[in-house]
């Protein structure tokens, strides 16, 4: 399966930078309604603009620390990862990336900053090497539409042709349901977060029928 093929059967590519804008936004109003960034953010009026920053700061780190996003052909749905050589950072990245949030975030970065620290202490160590998909969004009128599934098989596709596995996590037991179907399962304890709901640590083990072909040229943006 060579980019071509992966692009028409997913109908996803690499986002570019440049589009930061626009893959911000889909996130902003995708998450509005997520029962893990509700908690994160509790009042519905500022919500809104405390998703712009929180994921504009998640976009920026997620280009510059070696990962990449998916998105369908017309920036419908989005998709943050980070490939297996990009999945475990240093300390030093990981504050940073704490710092960023309580700078963009002020006051309302407590809880966000302890999220994080939750996600990043409970990601297994012994895995064997994997995809981290970290946040999938759909703009409101897509939702439903099947855009998120392409993401997810577009990102399998590249961890089978890498014989890696692919990580997550699903913030809902709607999200769960919808990850099972497609092949992901759940791996460990649910996590908790204080008065807050659940967040499921999923996984997907490697492959043992697929060979590495493409997806160095696929993690490029355009």
């Amino acid at each position: 399966m060579n980019v071509t093929d992966v692009a028409t059967e997913f109908s996803c590519r690499p986002a570019s930078p440049d589009r930061q804008d626009d893959i911000v936004s889909i996130y902003r109003q995708s998450f509005d309604k997520d029962p893990v960034f509700q908690w994160l953010f509790p009042d519905a009026e500022t919500r809104p603009p405390l998703l712009e920053k929180f994921f504009t700061v998640m976009a920026g780190h997620t280009f510059a620390h070696g990962g990449s996003i998916l998105q369908t052909k017309d920036y419908g749905a989005v998709s943050m990862y980070f490939p297996p050589d990009a999945v475990e950072q240093p300390k030093e990245i990981r504050d940073g990336l704490l710092d960023s949030l309580r700078d963009a975030l002020g006051n309302e970065s407590s809880r966000t900053v302890h999220l994080l620290t939750m996600l990043s202490a409970s990601h297994p160590l012994d895995l064997a090497p994997h995809y981290y998909g970290t946040f999938v969004a759909a703009r409101p009128q897509h939702q439903g539409g099947g855009l998120g599934t392409r993401l997810k098989k577009c990102l399998f596709a590249l961890a089978d042709e890498d014989r890696a596995g692919a990580y997550a996590e699903a913030s809902s037991p709607r999200n769960l349901a919808l990850y099972e179907r497609l092949g992901q399962r759940r791996l460990g304890p649910v996590l908790t977060l204080p008065d807050g709901p659940p967040v499921f640590p999923i996984w997907r083990p490697p492959s043992t029928a697929a060979g590495r072909t493409h997806s160095d040229t696929l993690h490029g943006g355009s």
